[in-house]
C-alpha cells in the first residue's frame, strides 16, 4: 500500500489520501468493519489484531471507520450522519445536543418534528426499541440507600429510608407500579445552573388499575397521576456537587432529564415501576397524539386536565408536546425506534451541525455516511391511516410533497455541515435508487452529497435489463460525485452449493468483472461481500462461506485479482457494436456522453453476443468492456434472477484479442482467443502482451 505521508498538513494529506490507490486499476472500500476475530482456520494471521492491520492497508476509503482514532486519521474514514433521526431512548449524540442546546438556551423539543393532530399509523412490523416508550422504561433508576448511589434493579426489597430516583428522558403525569402500597413521591427542582436544585413534595392520586399479568403474579398495579401545577423543568443529575448517575451514559455525557424521588415508610416490595405510556400500539396500528400549543392555554407546556377538557382543537390530545414526535413505524430496523429530526429551526440546526464537527474530530473522521437516505417523510416511512398533519411543515406525513420539502430542508442542514466541517467526503447509502427517477429527491440534495454508496448494486444474476439502466454511476462521476459500488454473492452459484469453494470464488469472479463494468478511476470504489447485510470483519460460518473461522473481508475481498493491472477502461474495440443504455423509453449508446438531457462520461460497453443481432435490448448476451491491458466480460438473459440459467450450459465467446483469465487467487490461465462462460459468469481477462517481434531491424 502507498504511504499515506502521516507527516503532512491536514488538506495536504486528504488531497494525497484522495489519489492514494490500493491496487493499480480502481479504488477499494470497507463498509462497516469491526468484531474482528481471531482467525481459526488460516495461518496468513495470527492474531485479530492482525486482521484489522490488513484490513487497514487494503482499501482506500472506509464506511464507519476503523475504530481507532490514529488509524482513521492515516486513511479516509467516514462515520455515521443519520442527520433525519434520533433514538427514542437517547444515546450518546442526544445526550450531548440535550447539553449543547441548555448551555445556548435553546428548546431540544425543537429538534423534533411533531403531529399537529392525532394520528394512526399502520405499524405492521412493529419494531422491539419502541418497548421505551410503549412499556414506559424508565430511562434509568438508582437505589440512595445510606446515601450511597447504585443502580436499582427490580424486583427489589426496599428498607425504611431507602429512596428510588427515576429518571426520564422526557416529562410526564402518571406512573405505574406494582409495590407494596403507595410511595410518597418528590419531584426536581432546577437551580439556574441546570442542575438539581432539590426536591419538592409533589401531590400523586393513586388508584388501583388492575392487573398486570404472570410478571408480577397477580397483583395489583398502582398508577400514580401527578399534579401540575408549575412547569416542570428538566435538569443535569448533579445535587450538592454530587453525581445522580451510576455509570449511564447518556447522563455521562450531559442529557438533561426529569427525575421523581420515590420513598416508602416502611419496608416495601418494589415489583415493577414505569411511566404510564402515551402511544397506543393495537392491531397492527401505532396511534400518537397531536400537539397543539393553543391547548395549552397558561403556556407551561403541559395541557391540564382542564385544559383538555376545553381545549379548542379537539383533534390534537397529547398533553405534552414530546408526545406528538413522528416516529417512522412503518419501517424501522429490527431494535430500533427513531424520532425524525427537524430542519425548520436555524438554532437547533447550528448546534446539530456542531456535533458531527465534535464527533468526525473526536473519531479521527475524513466525513460520514448518511444511511438510508430515501427514509424521509414520504410513504415508505410513514403509512397514514388517519390524521397525519404536520407542525413543521404546512403538509401531510406519507405524502411526496412532505419528503420532497424535507429533503430540501435536510440538503440545507448537509451544506451546513460541510462548511462547518469542510469536508469533501459527504456520502449516502441509495441502494439501487436512480436519483433521476425518484421523484421526492430534489437536486439540492443530490448536489450536496460527494460519495454515493449503492449497497449489494451488484449480484451475480442481475441480467442484462438492469446492467443496461444502470448509467446513474456515469451521470454521478460526470457530476463530479464518487461511489461505492457493492458486489453480493445474493442469489448466485454459492446459493445453490454452499460447500464449494468453487461456486463462492466464481460468484467473486462475476462481481468484480460487473463492478469493472462501471469502474472510473478516481471516481469509483470497490467492495465484495456475501449475501447478507450483516457486515464486520468477523470470522466466516458456514452459512456465509464454504469455509469456516477465516475473516470476512479478507475472502470476499479478490485481493490477488485486483492486484493486477489490467489499465484504464478504453473505447470499443472496432468492428464491435455499443451496448444501448435505456431511460424510460429513450434510449442512447454506452459510448455517448448524454443520455436525454443528462450528461455521462462515456462507459463503452460493447457485445460480444447477443441472440437476435439486430435487438437493442435482446433476450440473451455477452457484453464485455475493454481496459488498456485487460478485458472484463458477462453473460446474462435480459431477465434478473433466473435461477435456470445459472445451470445454462457454457457458451464458447471469441474475444478481440488474446487474453488470460484472472483467478479468484490471482493466477493467471493459459492465453486464449475465446472463452466458455456459464449462466449468469463475469469473468476479468488480462492482454497478453505481443511478443518482440524484429522486422528490418526495428522492434514492436
Amino acid at each position: 500500500m502507498p504511504w499515506r505521508g502521516l507527516g503532512l498538513v491536514a488538506g495536504l494529506l486528504l488531497a494525497y489520501q484522495a489519489n492514494a490507490q490500493v491496487y493499480p486499476s480502481t479504488g477499494a472500500a470497507w463498509v462497516l468493519p469491526g468484531s474482528w476475530d481471531e482467525p481459526l482456520a488460516t495461518s496468513f494471521f495470527n492474531t485479530a489484531q492482525d486482521v484489522k492491520d490488513w484490513e487497514a492497508s487494503h482499501a482506500d476509503i472506509i464506511f464507519g471507520g476503523m475504530q481507532d482514532v490514529d488509524v482513521n486519521r492515516q486513511t479516509i474514514a467516514m462515520g455515521y450522519i443519520y442527520s433525519q433521526k434520533l433514538d427514542c431512548r437517547p444515546g450518546k449524540q442526544s445526550a450531548w445536543l440535550s447539553k449543547q442546546a441548555a448551555l445556548a438556551g435553546i428548546d431540544m423539543e425543537d429538534g423534533f418534528m411533531h403531529f399537529s393532530e392525532d394520528t394512526l399509523l399502520a405499524a405492521d412490523k412493529p419494531s422491539s426499541g419502541l418497548d421505551y416508550l410503549l412499556k414506559g422504561q424508565p430511562y434509568h433508576l438508582l437505589l440512595v440507600r445510606n446515601n450511597q448511589f447504585s443502580t436499582a434493579r427490580l424486583p427489589l426489597t426496599l428498607q425504611p429510608g431507602d429512596e428510588v430516583i427515576l429518571f426520564s428522558s422526557y416529562p410526564f403525569d402518571a406512573l405505574e407500579l406494582v409495590a407494596d402500597g403507595s410511595p410518597l413521591l418528590k419531584r426536581n427542582l432546577t437551580d439556574e445552573k441546570g442542575n438539581v436544585a432539590g426536591w419538592k413534595k409533589t401531590k400523586v392520586d393513586w388508584s388501583l388499575s388492575g392487573s398486570q399479568g404472570e410478571s408480577t403474579q397477580g397483583k395489583k398495579i398502582l398508577t400514580g397521576y401527578l399534579e401540575h401545577k408549575e412547569t416542570w423543568h428538566s435538569a443535569w443529575p448533579y445535587y450538592q456537587q454530587r453525581k445522580l448517575n451510576s455509570g449511564n451514559i447518556g447522563l455521562d455525557n450531559g442529557l438533561k432529564t426529569w427525575m421523581v424521588k420515590l420513598a416508602w415508610p416502611e419496608e416495601a416490595q418494589l415489583s415493577a415501576l414505569r411511566i404510564k405510556p402515551w402511544l397506543q400500539l393495537d392491531a397492527k396500528q401505532l396511534r400518537i397524539p397531536g400537539w397543539d400549543s393553543a391547548n395549552d392555554q397558561d403556556g407551561d407546556g403541559y395541557v391540564s386536565a382542564t385544559e383538555f377538557s376545553e381545549r379548542p382543537n379537539t383533534k390534537a390530545s397529547a398533553r405534552f408536546r414530546h408526545q406528538a414526535r413522528l416516529i417512522p413505524a412503518s419501517n424501522m430496523w429490527p431494535g430500533t425506534c427513531w424520532y425524525r429530526v427537524s430542519f425548520d429551526n436555524d438554532a437547533f440546526n447550528e448546534v446539530h451541525a456542531n456535533w458531527y464537527r465534535h464527533d468526525w474530530q473526536r473519531q479521527g473522521l475524513s466525513g460520514a455516511y448518511n444511511d438510508d437516505m430515501a427514509k424521509l417523510l414520504d410513504s415508505n416511512q410513514f403509512s397514514v391511516l388517519e390524521g397525519g398533519q404536520l407542525s413543521e411543515l404546512p403538509l401531510k406525513a406519507g405524502t411526496t410533497d412532505a419528503a420532497t420539502e424535507y429533503a430540501k430542508q435536510l440538503a440545507d442542514f448537509l451544506l451546513r455541515v460541510k462548511k462547518k466541517t469542510q469536508t469533501t467526503w459527504l456520502a449516502a447509502n441509495i441502494s439501487e435508487i436512480n436519483l433521476w427517477h425518484y421523484s421526492v429527491w430534489p437536486v439540492q440534495l443530490r448536489d450536496v452529497i460527494d460519495l454515493w454508496l449503492r449497497e449489494h448494486y451488484l449480484t451475480p444474476a442481475m441480467g442484462l435489463q438492469r446492467m443496461q439502466r444502470a448509467w446513474e454511476t456515469f451521470a454521478l462521476a460526470k457530476a463530479g460525485d464518487k461511489s461505492v459500488i457493492m458486489a453480493s454473492v445474493k442469489g448466485g452459484r454459492s446459493e445453490l452449493a454452499p460447500s464449494s469453494d468453487l461456486a463462492w470464488q466464481r460468484d467473486i469472479e462475476t462481481g468484480l468483472a460487473q463492478y469493472y463494468f462501471f469502474n472510473l478511476p478516481g471516481y469509483t470504489f470497490f467492495h465484495s461481500w456475501n449475501q447478507t447485510y450483516f457486515y464486520g470483519s468477523s470470522n466466516t460460518t458456514l452459512r456465509n462461506w464454504y469455509r469456516q473461522g477465516v475473516p470476512k473481508n479478507w475472502v470476499y475481498q479478490p485481493t490477488g485479482m485486483l492486484e493486477i493491472d489490467i489499465g484504464r477502461p478504453v473505447n470499443i474495440p472496432k468492428g464491435h457494436k455499443a451496448v444501448i443504455w435505456e431511460n424510460k423509453g429513450d434510449k442512447a449508446k454506452t459510448s455517448a456522453s448524454m443520455i436525454s438531457d443528462i450528461a455521462l462520461k462515456p462507459a463503452n460497453w460493447f457485445w460480444l453476443y447477443r441472440s437476435g443481432w439486430f435487438g437493442d435490448y435482446p433476450r440473451e448476451g455477452v457484453i464485455a468492456r475493454r481496459y488498456s491491458e485487460g478485458l472484463v466480460v458477462y453473460r446474462a438473459v435480459k431477465e434478473r434472477n433466473q435461477k435456470g440459467f445459472l445451470l445454462a450450459k457454457p457458451m464458447r465467446i471469441s474475444l478481440p484479442g488474446e487474453y488470460q483469465r484472472i483467478n479468484y487467487d490471482g493466477s493467471l490461465g493459459e492465453p486464449m482467443r475465446y472463452i466458455e462462460l456459464g449462466g449468469y459468469e463475469g469473468a476479468v481477462l488480462k492482454k497478453v502482451p505481443w511478443p518482440n517481434v524484429t522486422v528490418v531491424g526495428e522492434s514492436f
